[in-house]
């Protein structure tokens, strides 16, 4: 019995070593002893998800510090080609934050032509965080749009991303309790923010799928 019990001990001695072994490889320590151990292969790093998260970590932030209904990221985008060959320029809703009770924009602000647009994003061209309100502007289908979602008020700047506008950054008001209380000067510096921040990631991104 008494041999068993040593043949035992020495067993569980050993399982340990061994089970030691392993965990410091697994850990690099056997490079320095001269092994090598790959449990898996290196792939590049994808930031995708990441950059999505930061984007909407991003309007989510802007959404609360100017107390707005939602909060946008738009982006430009080819979408077929017209008779001729011309490509179709569109631009479509894809980052979005929303207060509680607000209606979201995702479903109906999707591949639109931007020809429908020009009146709106002509707002653009000033690349100034400017208050808008929707009953002052051009009759258009902008206009009509913001109507039909109960935009009252709203503020957007181009997004650049090497000298050229690949989108808008938007806040939108839904009551005028909110609009007759903003603070142009905060919502100007939040906005300005939000860009630059939202600038980086999608640099970001364009980086990863290069190093793919």
């Amino acid at each position: 019995m008494e041999i068993w019990s040593i043949a035992i001990d020495v067993g569980i001695v050993l399982a340990g070593i061994i089970t030691g072994a392993i965990y410091f490889i697994r850990k690099g320590y056997a490079k320095s002893c001269g092994f090598v151990w790959k449990s898996k292969p290196d792939f590049p790093e994808d930031f995708s998800w990441g950059v999505h998260s930061a984007i909407h970590e991003t309007l989510t932030e802007l959404r609360v510090q100017t107390d707005s209904a939602r909060t946008q990221l738009v982006q430009f985008h080819n979408g077929g080609q017209f008779i001729d060959g011309v490509s179709m320029k569109k631009m479509s809703l894809t980052h979005e934050s929303l207060t509680r009770g607000v209606s979201s924009e995702m479903p109906t602000k999707q591949d639109i032509p931007i020809s429908l647009c020009v009146a709106g994003l002509g707002l653009l061209k000033s690349d100034e965080p400017a208050i808008h309100i929707t009953e002052e502007l051009e009759e258009s289908w902008c206009k009509n749009y913001y109507q039909n979602t109960n935009t009252i008020a709203f503020s957007m700047l181009p997004v650049k991303m090497k000298n050229n506008i690949v989108g808008y950054v938007m806040c939108q008001w839904c009551s005028w309790n909110k609009t007759d209380i903003i603070d142009k000067d905060s919502i100007s510096k939040e906005l300005e923010d939000a860009r630059v921040l939202i600038e980086v990631q999608l640099g970001h991104q364009i980086m990863s799928k290069k190093k793919k």
